[in-house]
């Protein structure tokens, strides 16, 4: 069985009730819910699993963005025999629809909930974990916007990318403090040498930003997460609104250029892990200083 026929059998499937489960699932791989779940772990749960789980991400994110350009694979849009879905959520690259291989549905989806289910190690949350990753997988299929090999490269990429960032992350800890901005600010400027496209500047620029948003914050800010909701709940509003400004409302100000696209996307890494947690803090909602939260505590042990 060649590949068009597997996806010819995944979207013979297709129904309103399991299309409605794919939209969820579609969702929970978009760009839009990354700007969610990312600030929310670092804003309401804990600040260090937040920016690290932030960098690989990044990372494993920009990983697939260069693949896709550099493989050129068409998607299975328009084949016959094969009814795609969500095609919307597949335009959003600059080279589609040559932009198949790897999926970045499913390699985003296995750096975010496997990184986490490393973090976490519950056995619940890890069960749960796994079914996410292959349920959002698999919508890609069902979708018909990917092909099986896509899908499979790009979980063996996520895992990859997580299992280095796991072993790396406390050998650069463990680095002083100049090293650390080196690293922050030379990294991202090698990743635009390497991938000198639109995605690649977004990519390079979000990790410019938030890496010395979150040592300045280390240094100056040094918010800490309460353990009430209520101002959690409030202060990650405040936060996401900062984000859509500087997503949106910047986007119109700023030219529709790749070094404009760099610099946007640094602004909004400097907001989520510097700016946010300077105003959490003047506004009340946040205390600084003082001990880790339970929470912090549990992830990081």
């Amino acid at each position: 069985m060649n590949q068009i026929d597997i996806l010819e059998a995944f979207t013979e499937w297709q129904n309103p009730i399991l299309t409605f489960f794919a939209t969820i699932f579609t969702f929970l791989g978009n760009e839009e819910f990354y700007f969610i779940i990312l600030p929310f772990v670092y804003w309401c749960i804990s600040k260090p699993i937040g920016f690290r789980l932030f960098y690989v991400f990044l990372v494993s994110i920009f990983i697939n963005a260069f693949l896709k350009i550099q493989f050129a694979v068409q998607r299975p849009i328009g084949i016959e025999g094969i009814n795609s879905l969500f095609v919307s959520s597949a335009e959003v690259g600059s080279h589609y629809p040559y932009d198949s291989f790897p999926s970045g549905h499913a390699q985003g989806s296995m750096t975010l909930w496997g990184y986490l289910a490393l973090i976490i190690r519950n056995k619940w949350f890890s069960l749960f974990a796994v079914l996410l990753i292959l349920s959002i997988s698999l919508s890609r299929l069902y979708a018909g916007v990917h092909w099986p090999t896509d899908v499979l490269t790009g979980i063996g990429i996520g895992l990859a990318v997580i299992l280095a960032g796991y072993f790396l992350q406390e050998k650069i800890a463990s680095l002083p403090a100049g090293v650390h901005w080196g690293l922050v600010i030379a990294f991202p400027f090698l990743l635009t040498a390497i991938f000198p496209h639109s995605e690649g500047l977004k990519y390079a620029g979000f990790l410019l930003g938030a890496g010395i948003g979150y040592l300045l914050e280390k240094q100056h800010v040094q918010m800490k997460i309460p353990q009430n909701w209520l101002k959690k709940s409030i202060a990650f509003g405040v936060g996401f609104v900062g984000i859509i400004a500087f997503q949106s409302g910047v986007k119109i100000i700023f030219p529709e250029t790749a070094t404009y696209d760099f610099i946007r996307y640094g602004l909004i890494g400097l907001w989520g892990l510097l700016g946010a947690p300077y105003v959490f803090v003047k506004l009340g909602l946040y205390p600084k200083g003082g001990h880790s939260t339970q929470n912090e505590k549990t992830l990081s042990a």
